[in-house]
């Protein structure tokens, strides 16, 4: 199965979930953690045309034992010092310039990620995770955060300044 039909198959659900929730029904972030990390897997969703406006890599958490190693295939936990990405739907929150430039918090929305303020899980960018496919390589690791390449960070962080209460969601 596509990303896109993967992703499509969750957009309805959540769209349902933002409207009675007061959430964004314009645009939704998804993470496909089930695909490896060397292929598009993260979405910008239009609710209202009905399909991604941006596909690109994500780095995801490699663990507390290997710091930014190359990593495959996501493990997930919600666990603070895993160092290992969630699932589940979170807020995209505050912007801010962080170490690694323009970064979002993100607040859990779901008990699978409901720690993710408190582990500092942020999305952001960073000049070692790639804008187009690698696989069969793996992206860089992170420990936790969604990153992105820092040209596709911008083009995210475009969207989302015209943008409030965008729900990110994760999952495999």
């Amino acid at each position: 199965m596509s990303l896109r039909s993967r992703v499509a198959e969750r957009a309805d659900e959540l769209l349902a979930y933002c409207k009675r929730n007061g959430y964004n029904s314009r645009v939704a972030l998804f993470v496909d953690l089930s695909l490896h990390s060397g292929r598009r897997r993260f979405v910008v969703w239009s609710f209202e045309q009905q399909r991604p406006i941006l596909c690109c890599p994500v780095s995801h958490g490699s663990g507390a034992q290997r710091s930014h190693v190359r990593s495959r295939y996501a493990e997930v936990s919600n666990e603070d010092g895993s160092h290992l990405s969630s699932i589940g739907r979170a807020l995209v929150a505050e912007r801010y310039e962080g170490s690694y430039g323009v970064a979002y918090r993100l607040d859990g929305l779901d008990e699978t990620n409901s720690n993710l303020r408190s582990r500092c899980v942020v999305l952001h960018g960073w000049k070692y995770t790639t804008s187009f496919p690698i696989y069969p390589l793996a992206t860089v690791g992170s420990w936790g955060c969604p990153v992105l390449s820092t040209p596709m960070m911008r083009r995210v962080d475009e969207i989302l300044k015209n943008e409030s209460n965008v729900v990110l969601l994760s999952f495999v």
